[in-house]
């Protein structure tokens, strides 16, 4: 129950709550400047049939970022654009990347956040997507990558069916603060276009035009916000790699190896069979494999682990053969 709780929880701060304040703010400042022609009358104040009018759109706007959350994240990763655009933005990118790891070489506070902004960026280059927000998300979508050769994308339902509840948790909650960001981005942008549409219609009202200016600056800031919200979210599933992997070798009945370069050709089959399930891979996964009498011996092994395939994760990356 107490889960069940928490998740309904985090659904309504994530997106119910943005669309609580874009409603509020149309409500308030943008009806009331409409002429009567667009103006739509309802009083929240002494009407109950408007409150609950108001609370319906809200669940249905919520539902509804909700729905398109995949979509409008792949938006902000720069998934979505025009090829011309992302080869643009990708060369951005990697020059930014090139000038923070040329002030890594400096010293002191600056050194520490060159660092710190380039943490957000993924170890190898080919990964660079057209956006810092992209990029963010990356950074940790490769982090098992880029280490221990681990797709954590493919194998993150067996990471997390393995690791404690509370660096879930965490996740969770992280990604939580980050879905906020982007609700509050998308309803503030719909909100400050809405606005110079009907200024226009509206003879060109300045009182309506001027609303879209605070609109446009909260849309920024929001989206520098869920950025910065990203590092909260990218230290717990750094965790969840670095402690899930060897629970994940006991309970798929694997022997970690005492190498990192042989722990990477193993995770590199895991990965490799889990998603194509070829028995090339199967074969080679033999050498460390855990001999039947020590699986039945030890605790936390057998078939509770699983040896599914997890999912490709929202950016559909996929291990190669």
């Amino acid at each position: 129950m107490t889960e069940i709780l928490k998740t309904l929880w985090a659904k309504l701060y994530a997106w119910a709550l943005p669309s609580a304040l874009a409603l509020g703010a149309t409500w308030l400042f943008l009806l009331p400047q409409l002429g009567d022609s667009l103006r739509f009358r309802t009083d929240l104040a002494k009407d109950e049939q408007g409150l609950v009018f108001f609370t319906l759109i809200t669940g249905a706007l919520a539902i509804s970022l909700s729905s398109l959350s995949t979509l409008l994240y792949r938006i902000l990763e720069g998934y979505l654009w025009p090829r011309w655009l992302q080869e643009w933005g990708v060369k951005r990118e990697r020059a930014r990347k090139k000038a923070l790891h040329a002030a890594v070489r400096g010293s002191g506070w600056r050194q520490n956040v060159a660092l710190e902004n380039l943490a957000r960026y993924p170890m190898d280059d080919h990964q660079i997507l057209p956006t810092r927000f992209g990029n963010a998300i990356r950074a940790f979508e490769t982090y098992g990558k880029s280490r221990f050769n681990m797709d954590s994308q493919t194998l993150w339902y067996e990471l997390v069916a393995v690791t404690g509840g509370y660096i879930q948790s965490e996740i969770d909650s992280a990604q939580s603060s980050v879905d906020f960001f982007v609700a509050l981005f998308y309803l503030s942008a719909l909100f400050c276009f809405v606005c110079l549409i009907l200024g226009a219609i509206e003879h060109f009202n300045i009182g309506i035009l001027l609303l879209s200016v605070p609109a446009f600056l909260l849309a920024i800031f929001c989206h520098w916000l869920a950025i910065k919200a990203i590092d909260a979210q990218s230290y717990p599933i750094h965790a969840l790699v670095n402690l899930g992997r060897v629970k994940l070798a006991d309970s798929l009945g694997l022997t970690l190896p005492k190498t990192l370069e042989k722990e990477k050709e193993m995770w590199g089959l895991v990965t490799k069979y889990a998603y194509y399930a070829t028995p090339e891979y199967g074969e080679r996964l033999n050498a460390y494999r855990k001999a039947p009498t020590e699986q039945g011996a030890e605790k936390g092994t057998g078939e509770e682990g699983g040896a599914g395939s997890g999912g490709t994760g929202a950016d559909g990356n996929l291990p190669i053969p």
